[in-house]
């Protein structure tokens, strides 16, 4: 009897720990594929990866199949296995990205070659919360934006925060109409960097195709669900600027060191021999105001503009470790640590 009862406790345990180790997360990720919008689910379960996405402009679910390796590279096969439509083969990330899956899809013949940028959303799995992409796209006037609306429920304060993105998406879209050229276009898409019961934060990401480079802009917009109020820095930090100063300073040497990172691998890929700069990327004295700001996840998410040159540079995650002694302790922060 003493026999059986440790058997079945070995036998518990070790289901116990191969479950433990098979758990599944589940990612969602928003992001382009050549010119289109598109929005990704995936769940990783033991190096195996299912899911499913979506163009914006068709709403219709894409099966998804594959493997991800130990150096994080990560292979999807799209369309039933027997017919596949479609391959994405995405590069591990690195410290340096602000892109956190950077893709090649190809045809299944290997043509058709079609860069894929994807970024995790933050969207709280304990929430009802629900996003849904909603599509303008206008040929005549090459506008093609994607904005988000909160769907699945509905209340005073979802129904007055759809109303407002709409809103500054309208406010956006002229200030690109009146002076457009023919062989100009805009385009918008959004990454939903936190969103919980209470808290929204959503990154739009604004193109003007028409000159020498293209015109990039970042902005954002923070919502309180509870208060139904649109969020301010007032709301998250104590009155004073020294935030602002610990920001900064965060901020300068996590852009020095991201340069380092990026000449680095640049060194591997040339099979060149690394060579530390002179002299610093970014100082203080240079670093420019923050034009905004949003919430994620892992901290604080600051915006620097800097110019084409310096472009991969303008957002910075500030860990919320960095800023916690400054926040208000009946702020908004508290809420998502």
């Amino acid at each position: 009897m003493i026999r059986w009862v440790q058997i079945l406790v070995l036998v518990f345990c070790s289901t116990a720990l191969i479950q433990a180790q098979s758990q599944t997360s589940t990612k969602y990720y928003r992001g382009s594929l050549g010119d289109k919008h598109i929005e990704m689910r995936l769940e990783v379960t033991d190096g195996k990866v299912t899911g499913t996405y979506f163009y914006d402009q068709f709403k219709q679910e894409i099966k998804l199949e594959g493997s991800i390796d130990a150096k994080g590279e990560l292979t999807l096969i799209e369309g039933p296995p027997k017919r596949p439509t479609g391959k994405f083969v995405c590069r591990a990330p690195t410290d340096a990205d602000q892109v956190d899956r950077e893709c090649e899809w190809t045809k299944p013949t290997g043509t058709g070659n079609a860069m894929v940028f994807l970024n995790e959303q933050g969207i709280s799995p304990k929430t009802a919360i629900r996003f849904s992409p909603k599509l303008i796209n206008d040929r005549k006037d090459k506008v093609y934006v994607s904005y988000p609306q909160i769907t699945a429920i509905t209340s005073v304060a979802i129904n007055e925060f759809n109303s407002l993105v709409q809103k500054r998406i309208e406010e956006v879209i002229k200030t690109y109409g009146p002076d457009a050229d023919q062989n100009s276009s805009f385009d918008t898409n959004y990454l939903v960097m936190f969103a919980d019961r209470d808290i929204v934060s959503v990154e739009f990401e604004s193109t003007y195709n028409g000159g020498a480079h293209p015109t990039v802009s970042l902005w954002t917009l923070n919502y309180n669900l509870k208060t139904n109020k649109e969020l301010t820095l007032e709301d998250v930090f104590r009155s004073g600027d020294e935030y602002k100063a610990a920001i900064a300073e965060f901020v300068v040497k996590d852009i020095n060191r991201r340069a380092d990172e990026f000449d680095r691998d640049d060194a591997r890929r040339n099979n060149s021999e690394y060579k530390k700069r002179d002299e610093p990327v970014m100082t203080l004295e240079q670093l420019p105001e923050m034009e905004t700001w949003g919430v994620s996840s892992k901290g604080i998410v600051v915006y620097f503009g800097f110019p084409h040159v310096m472009a991969v540079f303008t957002k910075t995650v500030v860990p919320v470790s960095v800023v916690s002694r400054y926040l208000r302790p009946d702020g908004v922060i508290p809420l998502v640590r």
